[in-house]
């Protein structure tokens, strides 16, 4: 057995919390995946018009700008255990109340719910792996904890789309309902307290004034720069990925099964370099391998939007993969090292919080800079705002042993 798979094996074999977390995210992201693609059709079953169905998915998505925050809070005062479990009994509720909805206005409603339960389940799964993990282990606690549910987010929409087609576009919410409760018990029964299951005391720590410790976090040149990068990289992920690599692949002839290869090929190289993301990460620090990551996210954008023809938007999209899948996970893990340990569930919530910011903006902006300047424009936009983003945490962004001073919040809330 290599070294690399050996300690990719002892990562779970030595810590049961954590591979009873990536089960659980597993499986709950199978769930909330399967109704990926027959949303806009169930939607469109209320008789409303596809500005509407629209709608309806940027909603699902702002509610998540508003929670990550007190989820992270939350996490950090509760247990990120409990928080998981009330995310589970959320989108219970609200996969039931989708699939009774008899309007579309119901239905709008239980997509928030929906919104909601999915950004505390996000900023408390990150929470929790980060409570349970070693600062030597951290970066690949985290990777591991992302693959999870991108491995369930993969599989959902195949399970979704042929359940719908035997059952009706009611069936799916079921199914996820049913997941998601079987999760949410086994959450509450067997997922322990992740600041004993990591020796992480945080039951006596003097837990920082919400707003103090807000004032010192964005007042750390780090922790500000890094949700600034979660930011464009939400972004980037949003607006150039779904939006302008579906219209640039048309722009040179590509099919639309051409097209679903090219996102393939990158969600296949992000799974594929997740793991070797977090250990770069735990061995030369998180800030040694984010800035050449977001350099070569600048290059692989620039290369697709100056792609002639299929094979070398092909090459493009594998280089972005690469850079995207190292990217994803490692600022995450920036942010737990320079936060102390009583305010990671709020550190995380913050960075969580600009990263759905990038992502409700990031289909609009790119769109609207396509309808002016063309969508080759509008990626190479994109891929400048990476690369001086990248300079710019290079030259400002601290080390990981400068750490947010929370000497002066004493006072709990």
């Amino acid at each position: 057995m290599s070294s690399s798979l050996r300690n990719f094996v002892d990562t779970f074999r030595n810590n049961e919390a954590f591979l009873i977390l990536c089960v659980q995210v597993f499986v709950l992201h199978i769930g909330q995946s399967l109704i990926v693609p027959i949303l806009p059709l169930y939607a469109q079953s209320f008789s409303v018009s596809v500005t509407l169905v629209g709608f309806l998915l940027t909603m699902q998505a702002l509610p998540r700008v508003f929670a990550n925050l007190p989820a992270g809070q939350l996490a950090d005062r509760w247990g990120a255990h409990r928080m998981l479990a009330i995310a589970a009994g959320t989108v219970t509720f609200s996969a039931i109340a989708g699939a009774l909805s008899p309007n579309y206005v119901i239905f709008l409603l239980t997509r928030l719910v929906q919104g909601i339960g999915t950004a505390i389940s996000q900023t408390a799964g990150l929470t929790y792996a980060a409570n349970v993990s070693r600062p030597e282990s951290r970066g690949r606690h985290i990777s591991l904890f992302q693959g999870s549910f991108l491995l369930g987010n993969s599989i959902g929409p195949t399970i979704g789309g042929t359940v719908a087609q035997y059952f009706g576009y009611r069936a799916p919410f079921w199914v996820y309902g049913a997941l998601s409760l079987l999760v949410g018990i086994w959450m509450m029964t067997r997922l322990p307290d992740p600041r004993i299951a990591g020796q992480v005391d945080t039951h006596h720590k003097a837990r920082p004034n919400f707003w103090m410790s807000m004032r010192n976090m964005l007042g750390h040149s780090g922790v500000l720069w890094v949700c600034i990068i979660g930011l464009v990289v939400a972004y980037t992920r949003s607006g150039s990925r779904d939006l302008a690599l579906v219209l640039l692949g048309k722009n040179i002839g590509a099919s639309e099964s051409q097209i679903g290869l090219a996102l393939s090929i990158i969600f296949i190289m992000n799974v594929i370099v997740l793991y070797s993301a977090g250990t770069l990460a735990d061995r030369y620090g998180s800030k040694a391998v984010i800035v050449p990551s977001l350099l070569l996210t600048g290059v692989g954008l620039w290369l697709l939007a100056i792609a002639p023809q299929y094979t070398f938007f092909l090459l493009a999209a594998s280089v972005y993969g690469l850079a995207a899948g190292i990217s994803s996970p490692v600022p995450a893990a920036y942010v737990v090292e320079v936060v102390n340990d009583a305010s990671q569930g709020q550190a995380l919530g913050l960075f969580r919080t600009f990263n759905d910011i990038g992502l409700v903006f990031g289909p609009a902006l790119m769109g609207w800079i396509g309808d002016r300047a063309g969508m080759t424009t509008g990626v190479l936009i994109n891929a400048g705002l990476v690369m001086l983003v990248a300079a710019v945490f290079f030259f400002f962004a601290p080390g990981k042993a400068d750490k947010v001073s929370m000497a002066s919040a004493k006072a709990r809330i």
